[in-house]
């Protein structure tokens, strides 16, 4: 009968990291500025193509609606205030909140996103997987270049593990 031990550094390579980040908090938190950005723009971006969180077309406008204002793309724009106030902030060491600026554009954004009164479900305030995946990625790039540029004397054995 043969038996074996798995083990595993996760604890010790989640101490270095959770070290790193102390140390180097600055570098954090603009990564996190970055991907609060780069999802605020992914949002405003599939918004302007009238497209929701799963990439599915928003339902259409009204006959009436589309008639007054001559436009047939869904695009959650009408005079440009509620998405100008759609913004970021970091919360904390490890969390990127986004969030409407005045209340407001926020109830606004939530009759349209939960289709509140006579307007459809339009979800535009969210993310899939897909878009987490790459946001991750580009943070993880991000924190490699500024880890490479710090030259620590570990820094093959950090870019292994990130």
């Amino acid at each position: 009968m043969i038996q074996g031990r798995i083990t595993s550094n996760l604890p010790l390579v989640r101490k270095r990291f959770n070290k790193f980040f102390k140390k180097f908090p600055k570098i954090t938190k603009i990564g996190l500025e970055l991907a609060g950005l780069q999802l605020r723009e992914i949002i405003l971006d599939k918004t302007s193509k009238g497209k929701d969180t799963h990439n599915r077309k928003f339902p259409a406008y009204s006959k009436g609606y589309s008639k007054a204002k001559g436009k047939t793309t869904v695009d959650l724009y009408d005079k440009g205030n509620m998405l100008q106030n759609f913004t970021s902030k970091v919360v904390n060491k490890n969390k990127v909140q986004l969030f409407f600026r005045s209340n407001k554009e926020s109830n606004k954004a939530k009759w349209h996103h939960y289709g509140e009164g006579r307007l459809p479900k339009r979800s535009f305030f969210g993310y899939n997987k897909k878009t987490e995946v790459a946001i991750r990625k580009e943070f993880e790039k991000f924190m490699k270049r500024q880890i490479k540029g710090l030259k620590l004397w570990a820094k093959e054995k950090i870019l292994q593990v990130i």
